[in-house]
């Protein structure tokens, strides 16, 4: 029975679905929350993560007056750089949304909006002294207007 327990609990897929179905209290708690200016070319920001869980993540933004228009697109490119210490493990382009939850039930504004998903432990073997850098290679010019509104989130994804 041990050696089952410790199977199910070592698979990110399996891990996600159990906290899904018996989600912790802190499981959506972001490990890093933070003003991101998407609409800014050349900005950067590293983050280090801290994941209390081994789970499939997302790293997303929401408005924190639930006013993004459901019919948002986003027109930018980010350039996420996840690092084992200082080592660059990978690096993708971020230029479409993911998915997207909605604040209200008319679905006509966005809750929050996740733009690229991950596992940790990062490439089946890093959990510890990981870091994401995030750089705005193309601003997405239709964000500015809710300006220090945009905050930026990594957290465990709510997304089956």
């Amino acid at each position: 029975m041990l050696f089952i327990r410790n199977f199910v609990f070592q698979s990110v897929g399996t891990q996600h679905v159990l906290h899904l179905a018996f989600p912790p209290e802190d499981l959506y708690k972001p490990v890093a929350s933070d003003n991101f200016l998407f609409y800014e070319k050349g900005f950067t920001k590293e983050y280090a993560l801290e994941p209390q869980y081994i789970d499939l993540y997302s790293i997303g933004f929401f408005v924190e007056k639930n006013n993004l228009p459901s019919t948002y697109k986003f027109k930018g490119k980010v350039k996420a750089e996840f690092f084992y210490k200082n080592k660059l493990l990978f690096r993708k382009e971020i230029i479409s949304i993911n998915s997207a939850g909605y604040a209200d039930k008319e679905s006509k504004y966005f809750k929050d909006v996740d733009l690229l998903s991950f596992d940790i432990p990062f490439q089946g073997k890093y959990k510890d002294d990981i870091s994401i850098r995030l750089t705005v290679l193309e601003p997405d010019e239709s964000l500015k207007e809710y300006g220090d509104a945009i905050k930026l989130f990594i957290r465990v994804s709510p997304i089956p």
